[in-house]
């Protein structure tokens, strides 16, 4: 078959199954409930002293208002002044961090808190350790050079 008449076929074929009565479209099925060590899970995060804050990156050489928040939900939002905002999912093995970024890999972290206001990721195989300290409310963006 020839590709417009292929792509013709599937398109009508879509238009008559978006015309079929509501009686014959099968419903789709219920999504599963999380199961009891997810949802354990979900709780044992949110109670992390990170969780929840506006961690501000105090690394020298960083990006100017890196910033990173991890959400109960396991949502991670990553952003800085200069660079777009990123959410990645993220979760925790022991005193490890994981999250994805633009690899199939997921990065690795170690986490450790020295205070309630500080906050230090040490990516697995790098030399570096990444610091954070919680951002000031109301925090603006400083200017650019």
């Amino acid at each position: 078959m020839r590709w417009s008449t292929t792509v013709a076929l599937a398109s009508a074929l879509g238009v008559a199954a978006c015309n079929q009565p509501a009686s014959t479209q099968s419903a789709p099925p219920p999504a599963p409930a999380a199961p009891a060590a997810a949802r354990s899970s979900e709780a044992e995060h949110a109670n992390l002293p990170f969780v929840g804050r506006v961690w501000r990156k105090t690394t020298r050489g960083s990006p100017l208002g890196s910033i990173v928040v991890f959400l109960p939900d396991r949502t991670l939002l990553m952003g800085s002044c200069v660079e777009t905002y990123r959410l990645s999912e993220w979760g925790m093995a022991g005193d490890h961090i994981r999250w994805l970024e633009d690899s199939p890999i997921p990065i690795e972290a170690e986490v450790s808190m020295p205070s309630k206001d500080q906050l230090l990721l040490k990516i697995v195989g790098q030399d570096e350790v990444e610091s954070y300290a919680p951002a000031p409310v109301p925090y603006v963006c400083p200017e650019m050079r």
